[in-house]
């Protein structure tokens, strides 16, 4: 017979509320609850509270923000009242974090094998046993091979997905009974995602780990996940195991005849919904050839590396885009695709070859006539610029406008990508995740360019936000013919929005494997 600890949740959560200085509510959580070894996704929107409620699980809220309530967890009452000293002692030894972005997480200034024996020997382990804990983990995670490479190596000469597992077998270093995991795969190709979310579900099966899992990744939360908690706008809308809250309606529906479940919660019918969806009409579409807008004309491009050889990143490559059409770049980490970005806005140089926009040779130094949207759009504003100020210095330094000109100018690029013109004096801080990005695309359309570079724009956002992006790309492409280069590794979000889809592998154009279709 089971005790009464054996059968006592991990983890338990009771009435969590997180609120702002000025106590605005952020999140309330009246419940939620993790059994030990199980695999427990959070599901919303941006601004939903799923980030807050991992970073009060270990002890990382800022000091800005309060909270009440309880969280017991295994032999704690209440991880709300411990101390710092006594978190330092509870983080990577019996609650791991998988955060977001591994580049970030990750010290740019530390190889991973020093970080990696720092975690392992922080919470006594010597020498020899921080060696044998690193080897477990790559074991586990199929990095053996390359296991030296990679402990020699610093963060930016990995690949993302190495990286991600970097992250990975650190947080899952001492076998922590919790594991906390932060879109683990948002930034990943979708073969390196699934490989990835592979090897952190294995990981945390073999060692008894509960996994709690935030994601907007609903393909992913259907194949992998227990149980589901939903949040919208910082409160609770639905609870409980995989069948109960999303149904199996993202799985294959060929079933024998056996009815598919549906999501019991609007919302979540909603964010299913929103998903994108192949549209096989658009890559049928055909462009005139007197229509072809840049030209891409065996480019190369080198990297010199030490005692005088060089790395080659874009290899002979060729590729016209037509004004109003959209390509999607597709791509491995490492392929090639953001240097290629690079070039088209004047931000690398090229080895050899041509690119010709319109015809003439494409300007050596920004603006090239190419604009680019970047992926993170917080990180890409000035948190010092309001809306107004950031839209106004293009017009004013760029279009040399008058003060009274530029005012009315950003008043309009704020209604073309659909803001309300009441945002102009927001702070990006104070903006949604999608109201970011629509600035950041305002932003891009300042100065009328001919070529959009979309550069992984809508990964971060979650499926009704990234849904509303696109369909307003879309639109404006209509309204200005504009030629888009959609960098990403979302192979759905290429087949939603592009005319064409190219594959880059080694700075090589190539097939699409076929193995992208299956994941």
């Amino acid at each position: 017979m089971l005790t009464a600890q054996e059968i006592a949740p991990l983890l338990s959560i009771a009435d969590l509320q997180i609120k702002t200085s000025e106590n605005k509510p952020l999140l309330h959580l009246p419940q939620l609850v993790v059994n030990s070894g199980e695999i427990h996704a959070i599901i919303g929107e941006s601004g939903s509270g799923k980030s807050l409620t991992l970073l009060s699980l270990i002890g990382l809220l800022t000091k800005q923000l309060s909270q009440t309530g309880r969280i017991s967890y295994g032999a704690i009452d209440n991880l709300l009242a411990l101390e710092e000293s006594q978190w330092l002692l509870l983080r990577g030894k019996s609650i791991g974090m998988v955060f977001q972005e591994p580049m970030t997480a990750l010290n740019p200034q530390q190889t991973c094998g020093k970080q990696l024996f720092e975690s392992a020997k922080i919470h006594g382990a010597n020498e020899h046993q921080a060696k044998a804990l690193i080897q477990q983990k790559f074991q586990d995670l199929g990095l053996h091979a390359i296991q030296e490479r990679i402990l020699s190596s610093y963060p930016h000469q990995l690949s993302g997905g190495q990286r991600q597992r970097v992250m990975i077998a650190m947080a899952c270093m001492h076998n922590p009974p919790l594991i906390l995991a932060d879109e683990p795969t948002t930034a990943l190709d979708s073969v390196s995602r699934k490989a990835v979310m592979d090897d952190l579900y294995r990981l945390c099966k073999k060692q008894g780990s509960a996994l709690l899992w935030v994601s907007h990744e609903l393909d992913l939360v259907a194949n992998y996940a227990d149980s589901i908690s939903v949040l919208r706008r910082g409160e609770l809308l639905d609870q409980g195991n995989k069948q109960q809250v999303i149904g199996d309606v993202l799985v294959a529906t060929t079933r024998n005849h056996v009815p598919i479940t549906y999501p019991r919660n609007e919302y979540v019918q909603e964010l299913i919904n929103a998903l994108p969806k192949d549209n096989p009409g658009l890559r049928q579409q055909n462009f005139v050839p007197e229509s072809c807008l840049l030209q891409v004309l065996d480019l190369v491009k080198n990297y010199q590396v030490q005692d005088g050889n060089y790395v080659a990143a874009l290899r002979q490559l060729n590729l016209n885009i037509h004004a109003g059409e959209t390509i999607a770049l597709v791509g491995l980490s490492g392929s090639g695709k953001s240097t290629f970005a690079k070039i088209l806005v004047g931000l690398e140089k090229i080895t050899a070859g041509r690119v010709l926009l319109g015809g003439q040779p494409l300007a050596l130094q920004p603006p090239t006539g190419i604009q680019m949207v970047f992926q993170d759009p917080y990180s890409s504003l000035n948190p010092n610029q309001t809306a107004r100020m950031a839209l106004m210095e293009i017009f004013t330094l760029v279009g040399k406008k008058s003060v009274m000109d530029a005012i009315a100018l950003a008043h309009q690029a704020l209604i073309e990508v659909g803001l309300s013109d009441q945002l102009l004096d927001s702070w990006p801080h104070e903006l949604s995740g999608g109201q970011r990005q629509r600035l950041c695309i305002a932003k891009a359309l300042a100065t009328q360019p001919r070529v959009l570079i979309l550069d992984e724009a809508v990964a971060a956002l979650d499926p009704i936000v990234q849904k509303q992006v696109l369909e307003l790309l879309v639109n404006l492409q209509k309204q200005r013919n504009i030629a888009y280069l959609f960098v990403t590794h979302n192979l759905q979000v290429a087949k939603s929005i592009a005319h064409k889809i190219v594959y880059l592998e080694n700075g090589m154009l190539g097939n699409l494997p076929a193995a992208w279709d299956s994941v």
